[in-house]
């Protein structure tokens, strides 16, 4: 059996880990429904037609992260029957949100805690429907700036679960990958692609179970929010 390496670092999954991804949906409904004259109902379904669809083709495909946020945005222009560009317009929604209402205030102590364990600390995130920098500026106006490697699909070209995507993260924080923690609310996206990679993981299960479990021989946990999170990468392997 090969030797555990200590976890030196962390990467935090960013939408519905970090910032409330229900939130900023929203703010995107009302604002595309201004925009193209479709009831909110109409555009929500148009949403999911194209989180669905656009999901599908990043599993089977592998499409890219910048590919992801103009197929995200041209399917639901093309769904509500719209013949503008409606990036700005949701970039613009997401930009107004106020740090109060779009960041979990667990993720605000649990950055806190794992920054001061003394591990790097990172933000590993897919992009759909808006681009990375609209995720950048919320992410520091809710958190400053703890982050010593912040990467998005678009950026690098890889998104989660691609190997890839973690293996950049691991140059960006300067650790190997089997050093390396990742954190995040998707089974395959977060999880999975965590552990194929070779890398520890927390599955942030909010609403879906009660209390965490920690599977120390299999090299991850299940929480159900970011509270008590530096408990649980020790347990994993952290030392701090």
């Amino acid at each position: 059996m090969g030797v555990i390496m200590v976890i030196r670092a962390v990467t935090f999954d960013v939408w519905d880990t970090l910032l409330n991804l229900k939130v900023a949906r929203e703010a995107m409904i009302s604002a595309v429904a201004r925009e193209t004259g479709r009831p909110e109902a109409e555009v929500r379904e148009a949403v999911s037609e194209a989180d669905r669809a656009v999901r599908r083709e990043r599993r089977l495909r592998g499409l890219g992260g910048s590919e992801a946020v103009r197929a995200s945005v041209s399917i639901l222009a093309s769904r509500l029957g719209y013949g503008g560009d409606l990036l700005d317009v949701i970039e613009g929604a997401v930009a107004s949100l106020r740090p109060e209402e779009v960041a979990f205030s667990d993720a605000v102590g649990a950055v806190r805690e794992v920054k001061g364990m003394g591990l790097r600390v990172g933000v590993l995130g897919n992009t759909l429907f808006w681009t990375s920098s609209a995720t950048r500026a919320l992410l520091r106006a809710s958190f400053g700036d703890p982050f010593d490697f912040t990467g998005f699909a678009d950026e690098m070209g890889a998104s989660k679960p691609s190997p890839e995507a973690f293996m950049a993260a691991a140059r960006g924080l300067g650790v190997e990958v089997d050093e390396m923690a990742h954190v995040g609310d998707r089974a395959s996206e977060d999880l999975g692609g965590a552990l194929a990679t070779g890398l520890r993981a927390v599955l942030v299960a909010r609403g879906r179970v009660r209390e965490a479990v920690v599977f120390e021989a299999l090299g991850f946990a299940v929480v159900p929010d970011l509270r008590g999170l530096g408990e649980v990468l020790r347990r994993l392997g952290a030392k701090g």
